[in-house]
């Protein structure tokens, strides 16, 4: 990795992607921790693995329009075990939050009911615009 995650880091991807995250403040709490605590590669690939789960997510969105799809429950099974993952990076790295941030992250993004859901949909896709973001930097690195 030959960058550094800053403090505008974040306005940086709006300012790229030209769209408005929908989790800024948490995906901030994340850089945080990550850059408190080395994290950077956790926090890489729980952006790599946000952007998968956008596009699984866009596929189960295709293929149940599409009666030619035949492997529909392969992705919803992958899709269900990247959120997982998701779900897994973010208790991961923010473990070392105090108890009362930490409840608040479990009840907005982590027990999976339907408002969680919707929030995980829109965290990964907030990520998949940080990856495009990230790999921009690494593209312009080289």
């Amino acid at each position: 990795m030959n960058y550094q995650i800053t403090q505008n880091f974040l306005d940086e991807v709006e300012s790229f992607t030209e769209r408005k995250l929908h989790h800024k403040n948490f995906l901030q709490q994340l850089i945080d921790e990550s850059n408190k605590y080395q994290l950077l590669g956790k926090f890489e690939e729980l952006a790599f693995t946000g952007k998968y789960v956008n596009g699984l997510i866009r596929a189960v969105k295709i293929g149940q329009a599409n009666p030619d799809v035949t492997n529909l429950k392969l992705i919803k099974e992958d899709l269900m075990k990247n959120i997982e993952k998701v779900i897994s990076l973010i208790k991961e790295m923010t473990s070392n939050l105090n108890t009362e941030t930490f409840a608040e992250i479990n009840l907005k993004f982590i027990n999976l009911s339907k408002d969680q859901f919707n929030n995980i949909t829109h965290l990964v896709d907030d990520l998949d615009q940080v990856k495009k973001y990230l790999n921009y930097l690494k593209r312009k690195d080289d």
